[in-house]
């Protein structure tokens, strides 16, 4: 049921003037948009509120109901002065963030062990949300297994991030690492993975001449500095995308699309 709200509604603090605010300190992050909001209803995650439009509570229907949690009714202008941005999406969601996860349990150690094709995503210290998030839905729609972020970097739980990703950070199992090197290493040794480091040198194989392995760890680096030395030094393979002469660089997030597309495809 749809419950009323006056603006000082101390149940609506959470969406107040969400541009540049992070809700981390608190325990909770927030979501936008119908497709994001219906994957994490879908998920795991333990709801607090919802606030949307009439057009899209009766859009989102049972799967609202079911989420047992406050939901709160307001004209698409009222959500955007709450928000503090002209907001056109129709609903936002308020969620309790777990723990950072950083390391698989051994079961999923296990399973993922004995797969013949396996694709693991690293991006390392993304400063910009929107890419970690545009990452993260590559990585879904060319169905790689685990991506893992560096804790230095973008927030995956960041509403940029949730939002760059359309709520596939909700789909697609993610790790954040406070150690990249480390990491990378143990599930290299665990897995039997390739490590295999993008980067724009001379020296490193043009994708189309990459011999592909079939269970592989893709390094992705910080969108100016690119790769620290630490993972490039375990680089088994090192891979650049040819790119016109005149050109500088590729966008982390379109880089790692072509990646992904000639690795799995």
């Amino acid at each position: 049921m749809s419950e009323p709200a006056l603006p000082d509604d101390p149940r609506l603090a959470p969406y107040r003037d969400l541009r540049g605010r992070t809700l981390r300190a608190e325990g909770r992050f927030i979501v936008e948009g119908v497709l994001a909001v219906e994957r994490l209803l879908a998920s795991d995650y333990a709801l607090e509120s919802i606030v949307c439009t009439p057009s899209q509570r009766a859009h989102l229907g049972p799967a609202l109901t079911a989420a047992g949690c406050p939901i709160f009714e307001r004209p698409r202008k009222q959500i955007a002065a709450l928000a503090g941005f002209d907001f056109h999406r129709g609903v936002l969601a308020c969620a309790r963030r777990p723990p950072d996860r950083a390391a698989l349990d051994p079961g999923e150690l296990d399973r993922l062990s004995h797969r013949e094709q396996l694709t693991i995503v690293v991006a390392e210290a993304l400063a910009d949300p929107r890419n970690l998030g545009a990452l993260v839905r590559n990585a879904a729609a060319f169905a790689a297994d685990l991506v893992i972020a560096g804790q230095r970097g973008a927030d995956l739980l960041s509403r940029l991030a949730i939002r760059a990703s359309v709520g596939n950070v909700f789909r697609v199992p993610t790790l954040v690492s406070p150690e990249l090197p480390a990491t990378v290493a143990q599930l290299r040794a665990a897995l039997g993975a390739t490590v295999l480091a993008t980067t724009p040198a001379d020296g490193a194989r043009e994708l189309p001449h990459l011999p592909i392995p079939p269970k592989r760890l893709v390094l992705v680096g910080n969108e100016g500095a690119g790769l620290s030395q630490e993972l490039l030094a375990l680089a088994d393979d090192q891979v650049r995308i040819p790119i016109a002469q005149d050109a500088d660089s590729l966008n982390v997030a379109a880089a790692t699309a072509i990646l992904l597309y000639e690795l799995t495809r």
